[in-house]
């Protein structure tokens, strides 16, 4: 009985050091599920369209050795088009180091009729801008393309050679009922449903509450290095 009780207790430690150990780790979470990469969807932009960008911000005199990247970029998947569920989705614009004050957006559906401007009043210093669509703009139309334009106003008034980026918006009708408030899990299983526009939003929300949160920055990275955007994953929201 001595010699049973003698290995008994190294495997009843045993068993209780394993059963510590599992305590330590959050229920439900597994080390995927703050991975947030995105799955392109069928989607495609209209084949009339024109190109999504323009010439480099050194037009409005940037300084070409301060900023990472030189041209006004749209966080867009290279299709030049996203989806999302949202009635007035966000929209997400690099802008570098200019000497631009404003820009122009505009939003205009398919047949090229505008339902939305505005003047952007830009940050001195570069990053990602986020445009949203006020609740005075009417819904997107499930099912229905729309464009939007950013234009740098490097002078008192547009001209002809200023930079400009456009990129495309589909609504598509949601058959899940999603969770308000954003997570890093509802952003990623929005990014693998390929809903571009409403997984870019809910973490930059995140980022916005939570600056210093690894977990959500590394979100953000990685969603951004899934479009091949590697080069803007460091760089700062600026509004």
């Amino acid at each position: 009985m001595a010699r049973e009780n003698k290995y008994l207790f190294p495997r009843k430690l045993l068993v209780i050091l394993w059963l510590i150990s599992l305590s330590s780790i959050p229920i439900g979470i597994t080390p995927s599920m703050g991975q947030v990469t995105f799955r392109p969807p069928k989607a495609q932009a209209p084949k009339k369209s024109i190109g999504g960008a323009s010439r480099d911000a050194s037009t409005c005199g940037a300084d070409m050795s301060a900023t990472i990247q030189a041209s006004v970029t749209p966080l867009l998947p290279k299709t030049n088009i996203g989806l999302t569920v949202a009635e007035r989705p966000t929209i997400f614009v690099y802008v570098p180091q200019t000497n631009a004050k404003t820009a122009l957006f505009a939003l205009q559906d398919e047949r090229g009729k505008q339902s939305y401007q505005r003047i952007l009043h830009l940050s001195k210093k570069p990053g990602v801008i986020e445009i949203k669509l006020p609740s005075s703009v009417s819904a997107l139309k499930i099912g229905q393309n729309y464009q939007w334009s950013l234009v740098m106003i490097c002078t008192e008034e547009l001209e002809p050679d200023s930079p400009w980026v456009s990129g495309w918006i589909r609504r598509v009708e949601s058959h899940r009922n999603f969770n308000n408030q954003p997570t890093v899990q509802l952003a990623s299983k929005l990014a693998n449903m390929g809903i571009w526009y409403d997984s870019l939003a809910t973490l930059a929300e995140l980022k916005r509450t939570q600056p210093n949160n690894p977990t959500i920055t590394t979100s953000w990275q990685e969603l951004l290095r899934s479009v091949d955007l590697s080069a803007l994953a460091e760089v700062p929201l600026t509004n």
